[in-house]
């Protein structure tokens, strides 16, 4: 019987090692260190997330960066897409970024390897062929609903598939599908009839966004105030 649970036991540590993913080390280049790619190693959480806390840069000042895997460019290193990451410093100089490895399902993009930072520029506008790519329209503006998040919402006046991502007004600093980076790629969002009102909401601390229609018993709750306050409009 003892030999029977330890072989389970053995089993089960042997699956254990087969899903769980291999933690490595990342390094953190950017314009913050001439982009020495060994610089800058991150703190290891233990959890498939780490973080890296930087003082002393110019204050208000953006950055670009990148989390590299152990170190050297010929290694998977983050956004793996599209431009590399940015941020701002705060009033101090100072700047957290955090970067996860783990697969999160929660609804918003992405779904892995995101990018979070302790900093927010505080202008986001929401961005697509739906409102033909105006980085600094006004009436796209999203409303902060406080904690990092922003929303904007509107009726998409003609059915069909259309294009999203969030970006600090006024320039292709976005979150979108490929996480927080220069022209990050877009989100794709159907809807299934005309007017159909699309909620666009961005997470900045945590580098996500996502589009989302809402269920009908939502929207009666949005029509009494519920839980986000946003400005409705429709396309001309």
């Amino acid at each position: 019987m003892k030999l029977k649970r330890m072989v389970l036991m053995l089993e089960a540590v042997a699956l254990a090692l087969c899903v769980s993913p291999a933690l490595g080390a990342y390094n953190l280049p950017g314009d913050w260190n001439g982009w020495v790619v060994t610089g800058n190693l991150m703190t290891d959480n233990l959890d498939g997330t780490y973080s890296l806390s930087l003082t002393g840069l110019t204050a208000d000042t953006r950055y670009e960066f990148k989390a590299v895997e152990d170190g050297a460019w010929t290694n998977p290193n983050f956004p793996a897409t599209g431009g590399n990451s940015w941020a701002y410093t705060d009033s101090n100089g100072d700047i957290t970024v955090d970067f996860n490895t783990n697969v999160v399902s929660d609804g918003w993009s992405t779904d892995q390897y995101r990018i979070g930072v302790n900093t927010d520029p505080g202008a986001w506008t929401a961005v697509g062929d739906w409102q033909g790519w105006d980085n600094a329209n006004a009436a796209t503006a999203m409303v902060d609903q406080g904690g990092g998040i922003y929303s904007y919402s509107q009726a998409i006046a003609t059915a069909g598939t259309y294009a999203y991502k969030a970006v600090n007004t006024g320039s292709w600093d976005a979150i979108g599908f490929s996480n927080r980076s220069v022209d990050a790629e877009n989100i794709a969002f159907t809807t299934t009839s005309d007017n159909q009102i699309v909620e666009f909401q961005v997470n900045v601390l945590n580098g996500t966004a996502r589009a989302v229609i809402p269920e009908p018993a939502s929207l009666a709750l949005l029509g009494l105030g519920g839980l986000l306050m946003i400005r409705r409009r429709c396309d001309a």
